[in-house]
């Protein structure tokens, strides 16, 4: 049943996403256009969205209960089930996105994932940053285009890089890593986050010149409900914790990076004419699923904590989809 309602979940997750792209379209032409056109994605990040690339930079190995759920073996995924990027990819009729690093088995012609586990924005050039995996990417279309060039096949062509969705989630390791190393909230706020948003939004800018258009750019989320974050040795744990259990001060660090980001990329609508821009608030859905959590269902609930499959990996964020519909996505479109 929650496996049921979590493809349900995923499916809708796609069909919005794809009416936030298709109503931004100029005109019903390019919009009935766009329909049949090869769906191409590439995506950006951190674990959340790394389906391999870690394993295959690093040589790592991820023994199960990793992939035990839906793969039955070990994928590369921090996760036992499939993550959001996987249920999209089926909701597209697309095959999973390969890692970029992924040597061997690799299959490019839907895209590629440059998405690697604990990577952050910052500092820009160590691997994997941000930065490194957009010029990861900028290697990955001139390739592409020499070959076309010289009349040999190319997993993309100029079309498919064009028309392509660009997905970027990442920031969780940079806020995480600044409160485990001791920095303050107002120095988070006021310097830290700042500077994460110059690198993804000059992410978005470098692409946007090369030739993307269409981009799709998560909210963090509640960082303070996290085990590992509750796990940490605080001496001002308990009067930290809120109704919920969750560390109020790393929530507000969230809050504030999502609040900063869906500016920014409200800033960049205006500036990057023919650009969609599509911001994703996952914060304040995630953390009513937990606050809240006896009312969605203690099946589902079960199921996440005692078999944490599928459903453990995604459930939060397919949530969203249930409880807010197209609100959720923030359209944005140059004028």
């Amino acid at each position: 049943m929650a496996a049921a309602s979590a493809r349900a979940l995923a499916a809708a997750v796609s069909a919005l996403l794809a009416a936030a792209v298709l109503l931004a379209s100029p005109s019903p032409v390019a919009a009935e256009e766009g329909c049949t056109q090869r769906p191409v994605v590439f995506a950006f990040g951190d674990s959340n969205t790394d389906t391999g690339g870690t394993a295959a930079a690093l040589g790592s190995y991820l023994p199960l209960p990793e992939g035990r759920t839906h793969f039955r073996r070990s994928t590369g995924r921090l996760c036992d089930g499939r993550l959001v990027i996987d249920y999209l990819c089926e909701s597209l009729n697309m095959s999973y996105l390969s890692p970029y690093m992924e040597a061997l088995g690799s299959d490019f012609g839907d895209g590629a994932n440059f998405a690697i586990a604990g990577s952050g924005t910052l500092p820009r050039d160590r691997p994997f940053a941000l930065h490194v995996q957009v010029q990861q990417f900028t290697h990955f279309k001139q390739r592409s285009l020499q070959l076309i060039a010289h009349g040999e096949k190319a997993p993309v062509d100029a079309e498919g890089f064009r028309n392509a969705l660009y997905l970027i989630d990442i920031g969780q390791n940079d806020l995480s890593a600044a409160f485990s190393i001791g920095l303050t909230y107002d120095h988070v706020v006021h310097h830290r986050i700042p500077s994460m948003l110059y690198e993804i939004q000059d992410a978005i800018v470098t692409l946007f010149y090369d030739g993307a258009k269409n981009f799709w750019v998560h909210g963090t989320g509640p960082l303070g409900c996290l085990p590992q974050k509750l796990a940490e040795l605080r001496n001002d744990a308990d009067g930290d914790l809120d109704d919920s259990g969750c560390l109020r001060t790393l929530n507000n660090a969230s809050h504030e990076l999502n609040n900063q980001l869906s500016s920014v990329c409200h800033k960049l609508t205006s500036q990057l004419k023919g650009a969609t821009i599509v911001y994703t608030d996952v914060l304040s859905i995630k953390y009513d699923l937990i606050a809240n959590h006896s009312g969605y269902g203690e099946s589902i609930v079960e199921q996440s904590i005692d078999q944490p499959g599928d459903t453990a990996c995604i459930l939060c964020f397919l949530f969203l989809v249930l409880l807010t519909g197209p609100l959720m996505f923030q359209g944005l479109r140059s004028r």
